[in-house]
């Protein structure tokens, strides 16, 4: 059996791509930093690994086939990418699947379609064999980020004024990647995987509708967003990073279809109002 390894484990991505990978005929690792997240990865042999460290990669990377990798929200991501390359390399690895973000380009507009872009760029230029998909928005974020204010006040709080955006489900991204992870009919393939397009206030209504109270989506202005945020003690460049995508978010250009994740597994993305049913519990 094929011997895979996800990098990112603990994570949602990570995740969804490990539940993906059970019950497949491979042998399935998991990368985490610390025993601690042991019981994090079921299903899967935890491996401690660095991701900043080129030794503690290489022999995380020995002796498998294939390797998933996600990094967490960081500045210049491509550097985990050159080392997980290089430790691919050095151990002959056949297959590496990337997942990055939508609107990568190392010359984009915003800071994080340039690290995506530039991360793509390195492992195209690798001569491994990989695949890269790029999600567009999760839907995963309502619990995750708003779900304290949803909870608490009702509502939700983002400077998107009316614009659509695409949501995906991350358990949708695991599935496309447990798939090319299993087969080599993905090699050299670039999937967009956007999920279906919701303005706010529709996914408002749908939260309500599934809580059984009224919730809405308050459009801050962008200043008391950003205000919000260093309050909250994030640091100055994710401030700025996550300000550019809300710009991009409120102008639409984030509201696209791909029928990438149709045409791989012949169903149609998973809904926001099926996710929220699912996790309801999150929000009473």
């Amino acid at each position: 059996m094929e011997k895979i390894i996800v990098l990112g484990a603990t994570g949602n991505i990570g995740q969804a791509v490990l539940e993906h990978l059970q019950n497949r005929d491979v042998e399935v690792y998991a990368g985490v930093r610390a025993e601690k997240d042991f019981d994090k990865v079921k299903g899967a042999t935890p491996v401690i690994v660095d991701f900043t460290d080129q030794e503690s990669l290489d022999h995380a990377l020995a002796g498998k086939q294939r390797v998933f990798l996600v990094t967490p929200l960081m500045q210049h991501p491509e550097e985990v990418t050159k080392k997980v390359i290089q430790a691919a390399q050095k151990n002959n690895l056949k297959h590496i699947v990337r997942s990055t973000a939508s609107g990568a380009d190392s010359n984009g507009q915003i800071q994080m379609a340039r690290w995506a872009g530039n991360s793509e760029d390195l492992i195209k230029a690798s001569g491994l064999n990989y695949t890269i998909l790029q999600p567009f928005n999760f839907v995963q974020n309502y619990i995750n980020y708003y779900g304290q204010t949803i909870k608490e006040y009702n509502g939700f709080y983002i400077p998107n004024g009316d614009a659509e955006l695409s949501l995906l489900d991350v358990t949708d991204l695991g599935e496309v990647a447990a798939i090319a992870l299993t087969n080599e009919e993905h090699f050299g393939k670039t999937y967009a995987l956007s999920g279906l397009k919701y303005s706010n206030e529709k996914v408002a209504e749908i939260i309500s509708d599934v809580v059984g109270r009224k919730i809405s989506y308050i459009d801050v202005p962008e200043d008391k967003a950003k205000e919000s945020m260093l309050d909250n003690q994030m640091p100055d460049w994710l401030v700025e990073a996550m300000m550019e995508l809300n710009y991009i978010i409120k102008q639409g250009w984030t509201a696209g279809y791909s029928a990438d994740y149709k045409n791989i597994t012949g169903k149609e993305y998973t809904s926001a109002k099926a996710y929220f049913e699912k996790n309801k519990n999150a929000l009473k």
